[in-house]
């Protein structure tokens, strides 16, 4: 999904057309050292893309301004998403490191290239914690991002250079984000829950993972420029269960 204003593929473990009612599964964790599958859209024109050390890095190749438009964006999608209804709903999760200052970084659903619009779960260095946002170029062009629910930064800091495993889910209009330090225990609940019914799932809905920073707290702090840098890893999903109330699927 853009932020700036302006053969087949076999399936490592299941196929997509039979998704619902499955439990948990891996889509990848780029321990083959590639990332076949998952398609790019950098929108910096110095994006680089590497899963050769066993984990999939996303980076700009030299600092960007925090007042270009592209706000350093640099995302990737699972390509067997796109046109599978199964991934409208449910859960998505991984491993995520922010390892610039200035980075925010984190799992999208609903993805849409065409409305560009998604649902997103992020941790924002820049912010200092998770926040759940709705971008919807489309309904508001002149500010399309809106943030839908934060954290508080003193109980669930989020911190450059540390890994968090980073779980996001939508069930209808209720969307859910959970996270936690690598190494520590998993929390019970989800550290954001909020009702949101903005972005109905479409066709063209993909589920990714994207790099970008945040330029207002950067600019209230005086931060002139950004190296976007960022890592993830053990990205897995898990579909909502088909019945009329699934509130319990987190």
């Amino acid at each position: 999904m853009n932020r700036t204003p302006l053969a087949a593929l076999a399936l490592t473990l299941v196929a997509a057309s039979a998704l619902a009612g499955a439990g948990t599964f891996l889509l990848d964790d780029f321990n083959d050292g590639d990332a076949v599958g998952w398609g790019e859209n950098d929108f910096t024109g110095i994006g680089i893309y590497d899963a050769s050390s066993g984990e999939y890095s996303f980076r700009t190749a030299s600092p960007i301004a925090v007042d270009d438009p592209s706000v350093g964006t640099v995302e990737s999608h699972w390509e067997r998403s796109q046109g599978a209804p199964e991934f409208a709903n449910g859960k998505i999760g991984g491993t995520v490191r922010a390892n610039t200052y200035g980075t925010t970084a984190g799992l999208m659903m609903r993805d849409n290239d065409i409305t560009a619009s998604d649902y997103g779960f992020f941790g924002s260095t820049s912010f200092g914690t998770f926040y759940i946002e709705r971008y919807d170029f489309t309904a508001h062009p002149e500010a399309p991002q809106t943030i839908i629910a934060m954290a508080d930064p003193e109980e669930f800091p989020f911190i450059a250079g540390v890994t968090y495993r980073l779980e996001g889910s939508i069930v209808g209009d209720r969307l859910k984000l959970k996270a936690w330090p690598v190494g520590t225990a998993e929390p019970e609940e989800p550290i954001l829950s909020v009702i949101d019914n903005a972005l109905k799932p479409s066709p063209s809905d993909e589920i990714g993972l994207v790099a970008f920073f945040d330029p207002e707290p950067l600019i209230a702090m005086g931060v002139g420029q950004v190296s976007v840098s960022a890592a993830f890893d053990n990205i897995s999903f898990k579909p909502a269960k088909r019945r009329r109330d699934s509130r319990d699927d987190d």
